[in-house]
């Protein structure tokens, strides 16, 4: 199909007077946005890669074997015989209904597959682009009007064509002129008291002198006026009451704006709205009838229930809605998060009431705020099933996870798993691939406030405040060694928003075991041990403590599909509070340490379903006091699907180190690589292939650089009567640069809606461990070699985006 697409001619299938639209081309576009004018084109060139149209080419060849006159056949057989079919059902009338049913679906796909093609067709090729020079005038009065809407009231948009070889060539040619700008900016409202609002909060306009005119900013500053109104009380008020005039007559590429707001025709001033109750009712849409909803009254906020199934007390902690307070859109929506993110309520909506006060208070307004929810199931049980295939090795995994609501009462969240799986795992010292089993159990509870020692009922109220605690037990089994980590944690979570997430562990505790290393690994450690390198305090029985904070920001969606940025901030400090427990047990070796880790991210969506994607990944960790090493899952590693692709999980560096094998000459990357310092860069554009059913398939390109460091020299030579160990793992300032390790490759993703799976091929452009002047290598690239342990190039699976 490669071979055919790429070899097609693409006009060879066009009718005598048809014309393929190959190109168009922009020009004279020097202020405005070009790629916002090439989303108004009306028509567009069917899609090229290294210019070569292969989705069209693909279309021709599923056209080649499409008949429609056989499917005409195949619908009027497929009739036939589903009549005849209902015929023999008789009076049954399900059996009837079903049959009909089936034959209405059927004869659909047939049809579907007569009208727009076979499966190649209509799924993975695109139909040919023929020149229509009407929707080319379309597309020149599209442009002008978006120009005029950016302030080119003056633009000219003309076109020119040139044919070759049945090809279209359009020159789109663009007179921009001068832009208009704003030269004044007035308001005229005849209430006075949202004239005051609206000069209070001028600093906050969009609009400002000598900037170009643009009617999408006076869209924004109209909903920004709204927003304003509604958060101060004018809960009645629309956009609609608020237009803005513009008056170019005064001088030349100037316009003068004026921001009118209109008065409600029976009013000459627009209300506003004080809470004067609240009800919060827990059982909405239930009814019990001859019978009433019990109230409880807590600060002037009234609960209603059948059964008490939420303490009060905890919802009342959750309710920002006050009587008293001036209607706010924004504090609404707030609360409505508030309850929401509690996760024992299917849905909660707030929605208001008004109270008639035209003989009171004419010009005032009161409202009820009505607070409605409905519990969710008390028990919830989550199974999954599945399997991996890493190294070249299948195996299985499973979990099952069991969750109780409000096991208290007090809306807590109470949850326990069980996980188990094996899968590939290339070992840490030999080019062979074993296995890797896990098996883990956790459980923990989560209070939806913060749990300290006074007082808290309005503690970060306003941020989702939650206390958890949990404790788990995992086992991990590999050729090396087994591992086994008894851990529990005590964490204070709260969030901005939905955004912006914080977390603060105080006590985060680690028991690890390694009962059993094998003696290939221990005589490893061993040789490190001898030449100074302490590795092998990373491998003993131990209790490791650390006090951690994280912030997390995140504004991308779940398809990272849209303009986005990603921040997470990481800082953990071990053994200062808590080592003096391990201090009961003589044979538990512990650990100080810092460590720091930042990750940014940055995601632009440039339309037509492409994302540029880029990410810089750092962080530190070190040992302090009497501790010479890190706890081994406190190092950095570099490589594997989530990091720089080209190299294999925890293969690459530290810096430009490497083991020489004496025999072959080469550098080995058969072990893991612990580090210190760790930086990464990478970058992927990512772009729509094609659609698949309901599966979208998309490509993506990327470019990943990076590496891991040491504070120190080591030695990392396993066996120095086989290997020469090169040195280089030590972080210095005048040469780090030159240590970043580079790869490139292409990637698919199949996107589910739920899961997305990815496979992606990496291979190597610059290789930090080969010696000076021969680390350009992605000469060496061959396509059927991306498997193994040694290998120019690498298969990644993985799920979901690598960032």
């Amino acid at each position: 199909m490669l071979g055919f697409s790429m070899g097609c001619s693409p006009t060879r299938h066009l009718a005598e007077k048809e014309r393929l639209f190959w190109q168009i081309k922009l020009e004279g576009v020097k202020q405005a946005n070009k790629s916002a004018i090439t989303e108004l084109y009306q028509q567009k060139p069917n899609r090229r890669v290294l210019g070569v149209p292969i989705y069209l080419n693909l279309y021709y060849l599923g056209k080649s074997f499409y008949n429609p006159e056989k499917i005409q056949q195949n619908i009027d057989q497929e009739t036939q015989d589903y009549n005849r079919r209902i015929q023999r059902a008789g009076s049954d009338s399900v059996k009837v209904d079903k049959l009909i049913e089936k034959k209405e679906n059927k004869l659909t796909k047939l049809q579907n597959k007569k009208e727009n093609g076979n499966w190649l067709m209509r799924t993975v090729g695109e139909p040919p682009a023929i020149f229509d020079s009407l929707k080319l005038v379309q597309t020149e009065d599209q442009v002008g009007i978006y120009l005029a809407s950016k302030g080119f009231f003056r633009n000219q948009v003309s076109s020119s064509t040139q044919t070759k070889n049945k090809k279209v060539y359009v020159t789109l040619q663009v007179q921009e002129d001068k832009p208009y700008l704003i030269s004044q900016h007035t308001y005229q409202v005849p209430d006075t008291a949202i004239l005051r609002l609206f000069r209070a909060h001028e600093s906050a306009s969009l609009i400002k002198k000598n900037q170009n005119f643009d009617e999408a900013l006076l869209a924004d500053e109209r909903s920004r006026l709204e927003k304003l109104l509604k958060d101060n009380g004018y809960f009645d008020f629309r956009q609609q009451f608020i237009t803005v005039e513009a008056d170019t007559s005064y001088e030349a590429y100037t316009v003068r704006l004026s921001t009118l707001v209109a008065n409600p025709t029976d009013s000459t001033v627009h209300k506003v709205y004080t809470l004067r109750d609240v009800y919060f009712t827990t059982d909405a849409g239930l009814n019990r009838f001859g019978r009433s909803r019990d109230t409880v009254e807590l600060n002037n906020a009234h609960f209603l229930f059948y059964e008490p199934r939420i303490k009060p007390k905890i919802l009342n902690r959750k309710v920002i809605l006050r009587p008293g307070q001036t209607y706010s859109a924004t504090r609404t929506l707030n609360n409505q998060r508030i309850i929401s993110n509690l996760d024992v309520f299917k849905y909660t909506t707030i929605s208001y009431s008004k109270i008639d006060t035209l003989e009171t208070a004419p010009h005032e307004g009161l409202l009820n705020a009505h607070i409605n929810t409905a519990l969710l199931p008390r028990f919830q049980e989550t199974t999954e099933v599945g399997g991996t295939f890493t190294e070249k090795v299948p195996g299985p995994y499973s979990s099952i996870r069991f969750r109780i609501r409000n096991i208290f009462g007090g809306a807590e969240i109470f949850d326990v798993g069980v996980r188990a799986g094996v899968e590939g795992q290339l070992q840490r010292n030999v080019a062979e691939v074993g296995r890797r089993t896990e098996i883990g159990a956790d459980m923990g509870v989560t209070f939806p406030q913060i749990l300290v020692p006074f007082r808290t009922n309005d503690l970060l109220i306003r941020f989702n405040p939650r206390t958890r605690f949990s404790t788990g037990y995992t086992y991990v089994d590999r050729n090396e060694y087994t591992r086994t980590n008894l851990d529990f944690s005590f964490d204070y979570i709260w969030q901005r928003l939905n955004i912006h997430q914080f977390s603060f562990s105080p006590l985060d505790i680690n028991v690890i075991s390694t009962p059993r290393i094998s003696q290939t690994f221990q005589g490893y450690l061993d040789t490190l041990r001898r030449s100074g390198n302490p590795l092998n305090e990373s491998f003993r029985d131990a209790f490791v403590s650390s006090i951690n904070f994280t912030s997390l920001y995140n504004t991308a969606n779940y398809n990272q599909s849209n303009d986005a940025k990603f921040m997470r901030i990481f800082v953990e400090t071990g053994g200062l509070l808590w080592n003096y427990v391990a201090q009961q047990f003589k044979n538990l070796n512990t650990y100080r340490f810092a460590k720091l880790n930042l990750d940014y991210r940055r995601y632009h969506a440039l339309g037509n379903n492409m994302t540029f994607v880029y990410r810089a990944n750092g962080g530190v960790a070190k040992p302090f006091g009497d501790s010479r090493a890190l706890p081994y899952d406190k190092y950095f590693f570099a490589g594997g699907s989530s990091s720089i692709r080209a190299w294999l999980p925890r293969r690459l560096g530290p810096g430009s180190s490497a083991l020489v094998n004496k025999t072959t000459n080469e550098v080995d990357y058969l072990f893991e690589q612990t580090g210190e310092i760790l930086l990464e860069l990478n970058s992927e554009f990512r772009f729509r292939m094609f659609r698949f059913g309901n599966t979208n398939v998309n490509g993506a390109l990327f470019v990943d650089a990076g590496n891991i460091w040491l504070f120190d020299e080591r030695n990392t030579n396993p066996n120095p009567e086989r290997y020469e160990a090169k040195p280089g793992a030590k972080f210095e300032f005048n040469r780090f640069y030159k240590e970043l390790a580079v790869g490139t490759g292409f990637g698919v993703r199949l996107d589910f809606t739920f899961a997305i799976l990815r496979f992606d091929i990496a291979t190597k452009v610059y290789d930090p461990a080969m010696q000076q002047g021969d680390r350009l290598i992605i000469n060496r690239f061959r396509g059927d070699r991306i498997f193994g342990s040694n290998t120019q190039t690498t298969f990644n699976l993985g799920i979901g985006y690598p960032f």
